[in-house]
């Protein structure tokens, strides 16, 4: 017994004598400048790695990796909470609507759908936050078309949510026409956020965000204004409808297609 006391006041009197010493090794929480500081250490080895020749290094040539497979794995980039609001909210939206007229429905999912989307772009940015834009800006995959596939993330959810709600009031309301109420929602839809996406690539996201509310406050009340007194405008066929509705659509995927081709040159979406 008194050996091991022995044994513990020696270990007592050496953890005392390497205190001091040990103290200065501590390590602290890295800031945002010191994570600045480390990459830009950092660079010039990754630079020179670029620049070696095949023909010195035999190696595995490793693929980028595509946008398919970044939409992947970005899913779990949103929370689940999120993705029980998103649901909520279009529960709401089917079954509110469905003790209204076809007409009326109509405008709940021309307003909702797209604000839906907005507010989902708007989240996605702001939870992106700037010292983790540092980290994946010098990765392979360009920081600007990993936002778009958030983005798409988004568009993609609410369009899918939305045709499901869709078909459910297709079964429950009658004279219900699928396809023109389908049209009705998913033209404006299309349309704002390739205007969105358009936007940011060019002018950053707070100018995109901004100009996309714009776009959806001014198709509201052009709709609204049009719905409560259709007299006092210009009379359109059902084919001229449909082929407005298809011109948005063609439009709006062409904005996003070009987004998509603009975001590979940015390297950066820090505006």
């Amino acid at each position: 017994m008194k050996e091991q006391h022995n044994q513990d006041q020696e270990l007592y009197q050496l953890e005392d004598e390497m205190k001091d010493m040990l103290s200065s090794y501590v390590v602290k929480t890295p800031s945002s400048q010191d994570t600045k500081a480390l990459l830009a250490a950092l660079q010039p080895a990754f630079d020179e790695i670029g620049m070696e020749s095949s023909n010195e290094h035999i190696h595995e040539v490793i693929q980028a990796p595509s946008f398919l497979s970044q939409l992947k794995a970005q899913i779990s980039f949103y929370q689940w909470h999120f993705w029980v609001a998103s649901t909520l909210i279009f529960v709401m939206l089917t079954l509110f609507s469905s003790n209204y007229h076809i007409s009326e429905a109509i405008q709940f999912y021309q307003f909702a759908i797209p604000l839906s989307m907005l507010v989902g772009a708007f989240y996605t940015y702001q939870t992106w936050n700037k010292q983790m834009r540092t980290i994946e800006g010098i990765t392979p995959f360009p920081p600007a078309l990993l936002l778009l596939s958030r983005m798409v993330i988004i568009f993609a959810m609410n369009i899918i949510m939305g045709v499901v709600s869709s078909i459910y009031l297709n079964f429950n309301m009658e004279h219900f026409k699928l396809l023109p109420f389908l049209l009705h929602w998913i033209a404006p839809a299309i349309l704002i956020y390739g205007i969105i996406a358009y936007v940011m690539m060019r002018k950053g996201v707070k100018h995109g965000l901004a100009l996309g509310i714009a776009a959806w406050i001014g198709m509201m009340m052009i709709g609204f204004v049009y719905q409560a007194s259709p007299s006092t405008f210009i009379q359109f066929s059902y084919s001229q409808v449909a082929g407005i509705q298809g011109t948005f659509v063609i439009l709006g995927a062409l904005l996003l297609y070009l987004s998509y081709k603009k975001s590979l040159e940015l390297q950066t979406m820090f505006r």
